[in-house]
């Protein structure tokens, strides 16, 4: 090691001093990997393998990786990956190298989860759900847990998605995340056009973060959504319109929590605003400004679950 280092101090009057202390420092390596490993935080074994990477020694570089890895730091593995795609001429390469690894070690986690952020990135989306569901097989908390949930949502597998988000609620306990998690179910029940229980998990999302403006905006569409199920076949109403307050109210709400929705605040505004009642209409139904409304049944029998007060605008 004190030879290694020598030649690295002295670089600028040695020849070919890099190579020199790599191949002091592989001396060590072949005396003790796991040590070497340690040492340095890993820097000689970088030093080595930066050596070996700049003269092509590919399958001695990834020997040397393949056997020191399960003693690395993060830091050091975060390295290899780094080398391993200096390295590997293609992504087919790559992933050929890391089917036959996965395939020698089944259950390691790490490298499977490495062979399927490659499968995505090339859009091998079956790949991808094959070793989500191993992974989750090997180990259902709540990454793989979400993994496959995410996978199901991406690809409109919506009573998936709400199984698996469902599951992964009962796996973490920070409630940001359970928050986020509820308003992906919101979403699922959205797309299903179930819009009570999408708005039910919308809700939550509120409890456990009542100063994140997108649970308001969630509700909002879903209330949106409402009229456009009500009007199916048919023209719309000036009962009708009376819901469009009511999605104003929570974008209001969203706006007025968390300034950074405001942006998408203002467009959906420019979307429902101008389907509200109109003056006239206001005028022959004798409402006034300020006069609150019910938004229930009493519009429509399609709109007795929302139960709730908007005022006139």
């Amino acid at each position: 090691l004190k030879r290694g280092r020598f030649y690295q101090q002295y670089s600028d009057y040695i020849d070919n001093a890099m190579a020199k202390a790599a191949a002091e420092y592989k001396k060590v390596y072949e005396l003790d990997p796991e040590k070497l490993t340690g040492l340095g935080e890993g820097y000689y074994i970088q030093v080595m393998l930066q050596e070996m990477v700049a003269q092509g020694q590919k399958e001695e570089a990834l020997a040397v990786i393949e056997e020191v890895e399960p003693h690395a730091s993060q830091r050091l593995q975060d390295y290899f990956n780094s080398v391993r795609n200096k390295l590997f001429d293609s992504p087919e390469e790559r992933i050929a190298f890391l089917e036959e690894r996965v395939d020698k070690n089944p259950e390691d986690q790490a490298l499977i989860k490495e062979l399927r952020d490659l499968y995505k990135e090339q859009g091998m989306n079956d790949k991808v759900q094959e070793l989500n569901e191993k992974l989750y097989a090997l180990d259902p908390n709540y990454e793989n847990t979400m993994a496959l949930a995410d996978f199901a949502v991406n690809n409109a597998n919506y009573d998936s998605a709400i199984k698996y988000l469902n599951e992964a609620l009962n796996k973490t306990d920070d409630a940001e995340e359970k928050a986020r998690i509820n308003l992906k179910i919101s979403d699922a029940y959205q797309n299903k056009e179930n819009l009570q229980e999408a708005r039910n998990f919308a809700r939550q999302a509120i409890q456990l973060d009542s100063d994140w403006g997108q649970p308001y905006i969630q509700i909002a569409t879903i209330y949106a959504q409402a009229v456009q199920q009500c009007i199916s076949g048919r023209k719309i109403e000036r009962k009708d319109k009376v819901v469009y307050w009511l999605v104003l109210d929570y974008l209001d709400k969203a706006r007025s929590v968390d300034s950074s929705v405001s942006g998408t605040v203002q467009r959906l505004y420019q979307s429902y605003e101008p389907v509200t009642p109109t003056t006239e209409e206001k005028f022959f139904s004798g409402w006034e400004t300020g006069q609150e409304m019910e938004v229930d049944a009493s519009l429509n029998q399609c709109y007795s679950w929302i139960n709730e007060t908007t005022k006139v605008r």
